[in-house]
C-alpha cells in the first residue's frame, strides 16, 4: 500500500479544516456588517449543521457505492465554488445560500476521506493512523481561526478568497490518491486479530456507545464556544485576550488527547477504562456552571477538551475498524457531530434566557449523566451467546 496516500489525506484534512475555520469565522462577521439581527445570526449558525446532518449520511452511503477518490474531488470543487460565492455575496440571503451549499458539501467530503484513510491503513495500527488524522485536522482548525481573525480585520470577505485558494491545494492533494484504495475494504489489523466472537459482538455495543458519547460532548463544545464568550465578556468582565486563551485551552486539551491515544493502545475494548475517561468532563461542566474563578474556568476548558478528543477518537475508531460499510458509519458519526453542534447552542441559549448565563453548563452536566448511564447499560448488558 502506498504510504503517500495516507499523508495526502492528513494534509488535506488539515487544510479543509483551515477552510472551515475561515468560512465559519468570517460568515458571522460579514453577516453583522450586512445588519443581521441576533435571530438571523442564530438561524445562519443553525443552517449549516442542520444541512450537514443530512448530507453526511447520504455522503457516507455513497462512498460505499462509488469511487471515494472521485467523491472527494467533486466535493472539493464545490467547496471552492461556494467560497467564491461567499466572497462575492452582497446581501444577507446570499450568505444563507452559499453557506448552506458549503456546509452541505462537507457532508460529501468527510465520510469518503475518512473511509479512504481506513482503507489505506489496514496493514497498520488503526488507532495510530486515526490519531495522526485527528492531530492534523484539529491543528488546521486552530491555525485557521487564528489567521481568520487577522484577515477579518482587513476585510470580512477576505477569508473567503483565501479559503478558495486553499481549496485548490486540497483538490491537487486529493488527485494524488489511489483509485484502488477503496477496493481494499478490510478491517484494521487490531480488529482482525480479535478471534473471540464475544469481542466482535461487543464491537457493536462500543460503536453505539461512542456515537452517544461523542454527541454529548460535541453538544458541550457547541454550547461553550457560542455562549461562554458572552458570559465571560459581559458578566465576568474577562478581557478578550484572556477569552482567547480560554478557547485555546479547549482545543489544546483536545489536541493533547489525540496525541495520547495515538500511542496508548489499551482502551479500545476495555469497558471500565473507556467509561472512566469520559468522567473527566463532569468537573469541567460543573466548574463552568457553578464556579467563579478564572483558574476554574481554565481547568474546565482543558478537561472538556480532553474528553472531546477521546470521544471523537473512539467514535471514528469504531466506525472505521470493521468492514464493510465504513463510509455509511462515518457518515452517521459525522451526523452526530452536526447534531451536537446545532443543538448545543440552541438548547443552551434557551436555557440561558430562562435562567442565567451559567445554566447551560449545568444542562451539559445533566446530558453527560444521561449519556454515561446509557453507555454503561449498553456495554454491561449481558452479551448473547455467539
Amino acid at each position: 500500500m502506498k504510504i503517500y496516500n495516507r499523508h495526502s489525506i492528513y494534509l488535506s484534512s488539515l487544510l479543509m479544516d483551515c477552510v472551515y475555520a475561515f468560512v465559519i469565522g468570517a460568515v458571522a462577521v460579514y453577516a453583522v456588517e450586512l445588519s443581521a439581527t441576533p435571530v438571523q445570526l442564530g438561524i445562519l449558525g443553525a443552517v449549516g449543521p442542520g444541512i450537514y446532518i443530512v448530507t453526511c449520511i447520504v455522503g457516507g452511503a455513497l462512498s460505499d457505492r462509488f469511487s471515494r477518490k472521485r467523491l472527494s474531488l467533486a466535493s472539493s470543487l464545490v467547496v471552492i465554488a461556494s467560497c467564491l460565492g461567499l466572497a462575492r455575496a452582497s446581501e444577507l440571503w446570499h450568505l444563507y445560500v452559499f453557506f448552506g451549499i458549503f456546509s452541505a458539501i462537507l457532508g460529501f467530503y468527510w465520510p469518503p476521506l475518512q473511509s479512504l484513510l481506513a482503507d489505506s491503513s489496514h496493514r497498520h495500527n488503526l488507532t495510530t493512523t486515526l490519531g495522526n488524522f485527528c492531530i492534523f485536522w484539529s491543528s488546521g482548525f486552530i491555525i485557521g481561526h487564528l489567521i481568520c481573525g487577522y484577515l477579518t480585520e482587513i476585510s470580512a470577505v477576505l477569508p473567503f478568497s483565501y479559503a478558495a485558494l486553499i481549496g485548490l491545494i486540497i483538490l491537487g492533494l486529493n488527485s494524488t490518491l489511489s483509485e484502488d484504495e477503496g477496493a481494499n475494504k478490510m478491517g484494521s489489523e487490531d480488529y482482525l486479530s480479535r478471534r473471540d466472537p464475544q469481542e466482535r459482538l461487543l464491537w457493536r455495543r462500543f460503536l453505539l456507545s461512542s456515537w452517544t458519547a461523542n454527541f454529548a460532548v460535541v453538544f458541550m463544545l457547541g454550547a461553550v464556544k457560542m455562549l461562554f464568550p458572552k458570559f465571560a465578556l459581559d458578566s465576568d468582565q474577562m478581557s478578550r485576550a484572556m477569552l482567547g486563551l480560554m478557547l485555546a485551552l479547549l482545543h489544546g486539551g483536545q489536541l493533547l488527547m489525540f496525541g495520547l491515544v495515538k500511542y496508548w493502545q489499551a482502551w479500545q475494548y476495555k469497558r471500565f477504562t473507556y467509561l472512566i475517561i469520559q468522567v473527566i468532563v463532569l468537573p469541567g461542566t460543573l466548574l463552568l456552571g457553578l464556579g467563579g474563578s478564572i483558574y476554574g474556568y481554565a481547568l474546565a476548558m482543558f478537561l472538556i477538551g480532553l474528553c472531546a478528543g477521546f470521544t471523537y477518537t473512539a467514535s471514528i475508531y469504531y466506525s472505521t475498524s470493521r468492514p464493510p460499510e465504513e463510509g455509511t458509519r462515518t457518515g452517521i458519526h459525522e451526523a452526530f457531530i452536526g447534531l451536537g453542534i446545532m443543538s448545543g447552542p440552541l438548547l443552551g441559549g434557551y436555557t440561558a434566557a430562562i435562567w442565567d448565563l451559567q445554566a447551560p453548563y449545568l444542562l451539559c452536566a445533566l446530558l453527560f449523566l444521561i449519556s454515561i448511564s446509557l453507555q454503561s447499560g449498553m456495554l454491561y448488558l449481558r452479551l448473547p451467546k455467539a
